[in-house]
């Protein structure tokens, strides 16, 4: 019988033998190894750090407002339906309001489909967000409704809103519930109808820089063009020079305000006035009668 030791012996001094056996497994470790590799593969390529989302911000400038006068309203009046409110009311409708709300108020305009909530259905008494009442659907177009595509129409004239207001609930809304004097007086105060409003001018701030970089700009130039003349006539240069410490300012100064021209005294006095922070200087005090007649009559022309 071959001993055990020999047997080892014999089997390890042939390689090729020991590497045929062993083969298999290697192979098998290879392909587990592959199998765990290919089945991570998402999570190594995955980034784990935390993306920064893009800046959506949008910033808006404010919009172009026309100046404008907005009547008083004599709201326990109009708050009672006439044939004239309602026709006001039915020709806003059809402008503004049919497009979402649809002709017959069901809220199935061909504009308002694709509205995240839908526009408000009118013959359905549920979900109002402010209520059927005639102060409430006054305040939903005075402010619109955050959240939907209910905007604020507030730049129509109050008027028309309480007659739209009056063709919705006539027309659309079943027994709508009517106002209480307090609730109309507490209308009143809160939009201040009786009272009438004057809507001033707006107009975007970008654009409002462009015009004031625009002017200033424009009046600058008139001014440099002003003190070259000055510097052509050598009398009038030299005592312009000698009463100005800002010649710039000075003229600045002659051109803000130019009531001066209308009077010799005046002309004195615009100069005279603020002295040393105007752009002339202490010896202004200085001139002769002569020399105040020669820079009036110059300036005078000038301006």
């Amino acid at each position: 019988m071959i001993d055990f030791k020999e047997k080892i012996k014999k089997f390890t001094s042939e390689p090729g033998r020991v590497f045929g056996l062993i083969y298999p497994y290697i192979l098998v470790v290879i392909i587990g190894i592959g199998f765990i590799y290919l089945s991570n593969l998402d999570n190594i390529a995955r980034q784990n750090v935390t993306p920064i989302p893009p800046d959506t911000t949008q910033v808006t400038d404010i919009p172009v407002v026309e100046p404008r006068t907005i009547p008083p309203v004599n709201i326990i009046e109009v708050s009672k339906s006439t044939p004239e409110l309602l026709a006001q009311g039915k020709e806003n409708y059809t402008t503004i309001c049919a497009s979402c709300h649809g002709e017959q108020g069901l809220g199935d305009g061909p504009a308002g489909i694709s509205l995240n909530p839908l526009p408000r259905n009118f013959t359905n008494k549920d979900g109002w967000k402010n209520g059927p009442k005639l102060s409430q659907i006054y305040q939903t177009l005075e402010e619109g409704i955050p959240g939907s595509g209910m905007i604020s129409y507030n730049y129509l004239p109050p008027v028309d809103r309480i007659a739209l207001a009056h063709y919705i609930r006539d027309t659309f809304v079943p027994d709508p519930p009517v106002n209480s004097e307090g609730e109309l007086m507490a209308l009143d105060q809160t939009y201040s109808l009786s009272q009438g409003k004057e809507i001033p001018a707006q107009i975007p701030v970008q654009k409002a820089v462009d015009i004031i970089v625009k002017e200033s700009s424009t009046s600058i130039q008139d001014i440099s063009q002003k003190l070259n003349k000055i510097y052509s006539d050598r009398n009038v240069a030299q005592i312009f020079g000698k009463i100005t410490s800002n010649e710039i300012k000075a003229l600045t100064t002659l051109n803000s305000n130019k009531s001066w021209k209308q009077d010799y005294q005046r002309f004195i006095n615009s100069i005279v006035y603020n002295v040393n922070r105007n752009g002339f200087n202490n010896n202004i005090f200085k001139l002769s009668s002569n020399d105040w007649d020669l820079l009036y009559s110059y300036m005078n022309g000038l301006f």
